[in-house]
């Protein structure tokens, strides 16, 4: 069977367009989630309404749908998901691969510029040594670094410090850097624009996922970002509903056969229980005198696995 584009509306095959690439969708095993990515964004539904995900690997989508004519592997780059589609008015689609290339060129120059070693210049004994501001030689492609180096000292708290460190990027968001920038490319192509907020995207929603992680005042992160506390309210508040209105689709809620397993206990309290979110437990003391009420309390508070006495705590979801 030659090989045509899924897309709706989309007519091309290997035979009307005979220079025409066709990739194929990404492997469902090895990767789901840039295939999640992609069927999003062609937005094919199936004959029962659900998200289409074709069981078929010979599924292929053209070089029409990508900016560039084909696919790109590197997460932030625009064409690593399809962007191009009837359903979607996009104004200019260069524009987001001009932004691309210049955010690479920036990330190419910023790791710790090395700073050009300032020419020195032979100065006569006679001559004094202090010389006038206005008077003093400037390097211009120093100068054009100043401004970079001035925002990466004072954007610490950037995405960029921990760049390819699953590890740190799990303690500070929660998720690998992998899905960080899989999460960011998915939400970026719905984010408008705040002329007024000079912090990047990215950033913004790595200190929005930071604030769910670790829950940092607002005054920290203010004081950080050297911004209005005002500001990042706003941030944190418009990539929250940014993400409840674009990944929602992410939760799923557990079987009806889960809610078997919920403690009686936890029933008899509240009847509208459908699912328990979290539990933890914290560590209690007790008086060595013990009597009959006391030891009813100790055999209450002793849990099965641990060998502490201990109070459990559980959060659920009505």
């Amino acid at each position: 069977m030659p090989k045509s584009c899924c897309v709706v509306s989309c007519t091309s095959n290997v035979f009307k367009n005979p220079g025409l690439k066709f990739i194929p969708l990404p492997c469902q095993v090895k990767q789901a989630e840039r295939r999640m990515l992609w069927l999003q964004a062609i937005k094919r539904e199936a004959p029962d309404g659900a998200l289409w995900d074709p069981k078929t690997p010979h599924t292929y989508v053209c070089g029409k749908h990508f900016i560039t004519g084909s696919h790109v592997k590197e997460p932030l780059h625009p064409d690593f998901v399809p962007t191009i589609f009837p359903h979607r008015t996009v104004s200019d689609p260069n524009q987001k691969l001009n932004r691309y290339k210049h955010a690479r060129k920036r990330e190419q120059m910023s790791p710790l510029l090395k700073r050009k070693v300032a020419k020195t210049t032979a100065v006569s004994p006679d001559l004094p040594t202090i010389l006038d501001e206005d008077h003093c030689p400037v390097d211009n492609d120093d100068a054009d670094d100043v401004p970079g180096e001035m925002r990466e000292s004072r954007n610490c708290l950037s995405s960029y410090s921990l760049e390819e460190n699953d590890g740190k990027c799990r303690q500070m968001t929660g998720l690998s850097w992998t899905m960080f920038l899989s999460l960011f490319t998915f939400l970026n192509q719905f984010v408008k624009r705040q002329g007024y907020i000079s912090l990047p995207p990215r950033d913004q929603l790595f200190i929005t996922l930071i604030k769910l992680r670790q829950n940092p005042s607002f005054f920290f992160l203010s004081h950080v970002l050297k911004m209005p506390q005002t500001t990042v309210r706003q941030i944190f508040i418009r990539w929250l509903d940014l993400m409840y209105g674009k990944i929602t689709f992410l939760v799923h809620w557990p079987d009806r056969e889960c809610f078997s397993m919920i403690p009686p206990e936890m029933k008899a309290q509240f009847p509208r229980l459908t699912a328990i979110i979290d539990c933890f437990e914290i560590r209690t003391e007790y008086r060595g005198q013990r009597n009959k009420d006391r030891l009813d309390v100790i055999a209450i508070i002793y849990p099965f696995l641990e060998q502490n006495h201990t109070l459990t705590t559980r959060n659920g979801q009505q």
